[in-house]
């Protein structure tokens, strides 16, 4: 599992990784993102990448981490494409 950090002084509410995530690991609460199901979190960075305020840090998890898991999550996806 990985650690995820929401900085909610940064965090606009924008919504946007709750609605990006695949796996529903946001919820928005309090107008600011807020982690609500962390194991279920892919590490994908989807949201990483989507968030206009860079507010979301997914802990341990590494460029190199990243570049495998967008091959990997390729791979799956065209099994059904």
């Amino acid at each position: 599992m990985v650690k995820i950090v929401v900085d909610t002084n940064v965090c606009i509410g924008c919504g946007l990784c709750v609605h990006d995530c695949p796996m529903h690991v946001y919820e928005l609460k309090d107008g600011r993102s807020r982690v609500a199901n962390p194991d279920d979190c892919m590490m994908c960075l989807s949201c990483h990448e989507i968030c206009p305020a860079n507010a979301i840090e997914h802990q341990d998890i590494y460029l190199s981490r990243r570049l495998y898991i967008d091959l990997e999550v390729c791979s799956m996806l065209r099994r059904f494409v």
